[in-house]
């Protein structure tokens, strides 16, 4: 192979590079993409309103992907919730029953169970396994 017909070769494909790089509109399409999510965050807003005055769920409505993180709830939190259940159910409550009510993870549950011996009692195995608070 000859050197200089592989340099004219790789002085093509580099200008080839170089055309497509002067002719990208990234910059653009990136601003436009901003613009439109500013538009679409007002039209979720104005669906949001106009169901708040309807009376109706906003539930029916589609809604974009979330991208922002999901939040995390501390254990205090974890631990006034599944009090105030254990309190409300003096007849016990499954754990799933918990995690329902409480919004709560079902691991977080389990946990919680777990490192709070001292505040709950337990009556059944596995799937027919009642929580009390003492």
């Amino acid at each position: 192979m000859d050197i200089t017909k592989e340099i004219e070769r790789q002085a093509l494909e580099l200008q080839k590079k170089l055309d497509l790089l002067r002719d990208n509109n990234l910059q653009e399409l990136v601003s436009k993409k901003a613009e439109l999510e500013t538009q679409l965050a007002d039209i979720e807003a104005q669906i949001s309103n106009t169901c708040k005055r309807l009376g109706i769920s906003t539930a029916g409505v589609s809604s974009p992907v979330r991208t922002e993180r999901r939040t995390r709830m501390g254990g205090d939190v974890i631990r006034t919730k599944i009090t105030e259940v254990l309190k409300a159910t003096p007849q016990g409550i499954s754990q799933i029953d918990i995690t329902k009510q409480t919004g709560v993870s079902y691991a977080s549950v389990i946990n919680f169970l777990k490192d709070n011996q001292d505040l709950i009692r337990t009556e059944g195995d596995r799937k027919s396994k009642l929580v009390f608070l003492k």
